[in-house]
């Protein structure tokens, strides 16, 4: 017999390629216009993230407030009791709604700053999350949400500026659910938080994964990326909250195995620019996915070799976990590899004046 939760995910996949489809051949939304810094050629429909997290945003809502649900799901009680979980819910739209007013209006960068970091400090303050910091290296309250604010607020906005190719922050994301089922087995299982909202983030997603494939015919735009990236970041702080006598704790470290190349690429890149002395907000194409691009292999050929090198490190991350690495030494593993392969492809790839 086919499952409650199925059934709801086939109709919400249809749902999502049914409002996609229309916003695509509709002679309405918001068009970006290739220029000389775009890696389209044509004008193509953008701000897909408006349609893709309210359904996502409502889907999920309407599986906390159904009964169904909770015996279809075997979700603990506290789950559907704790406000916390509305409070990320909140926190992803409005980091949507903000995306969509800056792909209509192209908000100042300190406007934008500011209204980044108010929102990811009242959400940490009020959820208050328990953190690690380097093997159990631990700070006072205060100066774990400072830490946290200035951090989420970076990683949000790298997340946003790589999202510049077809199917790139789709596949890694998907790639980074497999690690964090590695670092947290059991908070991502499937009868669990992590579990139920990525599953239905990416079914919510489908119509816009679909038209997204390259030669893409929509983007996803700010609204897209800083609520998706917001989510990455933000989901995992709920690990810490599970009771018991001995509840994981997430350790700041494990943001790495998210997305190690968005890291590194995005790092580099800035610190490059900054060493430039070139404006580090204004558009580019010196990323290196953008200068795989530029070659013969194109975006699909980027798309794969960066593909295969997280599916790479989430397969190393399983063998160290297998034979019982602790977390530091398999941090700086991984670290050193996805920097070492970097450095390679960086050296590799001929350089052009891509600035």
């Amino acid at each position: 017999m086919v499952s409650f939760f199925t059934v709801i995910l086939a109709i919400l996949a249809v749902l999502s390629l049914i409002l996609h489809s229309f916003y695509v051949y509709s002679r309405f939304g918001v068009k970006d216009v290739p220029n000389e810094r775009s890696l389209h050629d044509v004008v193509t429909k953008k701000s897909g993230g408006m349609l893709f997290i309210p359904l996502f945003l409502l889907s999920l809502l309407g599986f906390l407030f159904c009964s169904q649900a909770e015996n279809s799901l075997s979700l603990p009680m506290e789950f559907f009791q704790r406000s916390d979980i509305y409070f990320l819910l909140v926190g992803v739209f409005l980091f949507c709604i903000l995306g969509f007013v800056d792909d209509l209006y192209h908000l100042s960068p300190k406007l934008r700053l500011f209204l980044e970091l108010a929102v990811v400090a009242v959400f940490l303050i009020w959820v208050s999350p328990e953190v690690r910091f380097l093997e159990g290296f631990t700070v006072p309250k205060p100066v774990q949400i400072f830490i946290l604010t200035i951090f989420f607020v970076f990683a949000v906005n790298l997340v946003n500026f790589m999202d510049g190719m077809d199917w790139y922050l789709v596949t890694t994301l998907f790639i980074s659910f497999f690690s964090l089922n590695l670092v947290s087995p059991h908070f991502y299982a499937a009868d669990h938080l992590g579990y139920l909202l990525y599953m239905i983030l990416f079914v919510s997603m489908f119509g816009f994964i679909f038209y997204n494939f390259p030669k893409a015919k929509l983007f996803m735009g700010d609204s897209g990326s800083l609520g998706l990236g917001f989510f990455v970041l933000a989901l995992p702080l709920f690990v810490g909250m599970k009771k018991g006598p001995n509840p994981e704790i997430w350790d700041i470290t494990s943001y790495f195995y998210l997305f190690p190349y968005f890291w590194l690429d995005g790092i580099f890149t800035l610190m490059r620019r900054f060493f430039q002395k070139k404006h580090l907000f204004s558009a580019h194409r010196e990323h290196l996915f953008q200068r795989i691009t530029e070659t013969k292999l194109g975006k699909i050929g980027s798309l794969s070799i960066f593909s295969i090198l997280n599916i790479t490190i989430v397969c190393i991350h399983f063998v160290l976990k297998t034979y019982a690495f602790t977390n530091l030494p398999t941090f700086l593993l991984l670290f050193l590899f996805a920097a070492m392969s970097y450095g390679f492809l960086w050296i590799l790839i001929p350089r052009k004046n891509l600035a």
